[in-house]
């Protein structure tokens, strides 16, 4: 789902780039020398806060004409966040009741309604300029949901793109991937969760995406094994790069 408006949240602390380990490139390293490049960087694990900080600074960079985008791959400690069209009843506990459990609890200007992050899913977030790349938001939505199903049948999960809960699904219905963007003044902030590790329990908690009983899958569920959440985001990362490259061609 994605959401337009014309704000940012504000009171986010600064943080460097210096957080985020190394850019990530098929041919080597990528700077962010080139003003209509897409960069993609790579933060590892971090908290939920954190990560909305790194995406403010990206959006701040983006916005003022350093690059055309950065995508980021992180991946997060256990947190439910509920975008701002979201009910409270979707989230089954309190945040209180969360903390005890060792999950944060967050607000978000997203689309959409509750999710879950935890520490084996790959997460990104592609902070881009759609006025200046010429990606209208149908294209984006459509464009990730492709490169996150090339990237899973690479590795023998063969799941569909639902665009009218947007996410990629199983043949059984379950969920194994989510998107939800927030679109202000053409720059796009939050993005795409991919349930890499078996460590999605916290969905129970939830309905996700608005859904009640939705089920979740993973890749570790559907092969057996747990790729490495980091290289499979810098995987989904650079097809969405190739992607848009390829419509500006």
């Amino acid at each position: 789902m994605f959401n337009k408006e014309d704000r940012m949240s504000g009171g986010l602390p600064r943080i460097r780039f210096s957080f985020i380990r190394r850019p990530v490139s098929p041919h080597g390293v990528t700077t962010m020398t080139d003003r209509n490049e897409i960069t993609i960087v790579e933060a590892g694990l971090q908290t939920y806060g954190d990560g909305l900080a790194m995406q403010a600074e990206a959006a701040g960079r983006v916005k003022g004409g350093e690059s055309a985008g950065i995508i980021i791959t992180i991946r997060h400690t256990p947190v439910v966040t509920l975008g701002h069209r979201g009910a409270e009843s979707e989230v089954h506990l309190t945040a209180t009741a969360l903390k005890e459990r060792g999950i944060d609890f967050f607000h978000v200007d997203r689309g959409g309604g509750a999710t879950y992050h935890y520490p084996e899913q790959s997460v990104l977030y592609p902070i881009l300029d759609l006025t200046r790349l010429r990606l209208p938001v149908p294209d984006l939505l459509t464009l990730s949901g492709a490169a996150v199903m090339e990237c899973l049948d690479a590795i023998g999960v063969h799941g569909h793109w639902d665009e009218t809960k947007p996410g990629v699904y199983m043949e059984n219905g379950a969920k194994i991937a989510s998107i939800g963007f927030h679109l202000s003044k053409g720059i796009t902030t939050h993005g795409i969760a991919i349930n890499t590790g078996a460590g999605w329990g916290g969905f129970q908690l939830i309905d996700p995406c608005k859904v009640r009983n939705q089920p979740i899958t993973s890749v570790e569920n559907e092969t057996g094994v747990a790729p490495d959440p980091d290289r499979f985001g810098n995987g989904v990362a650079l097809s969405i790069k190739r992607r848009i490259q390829e419509r500006r061609a």
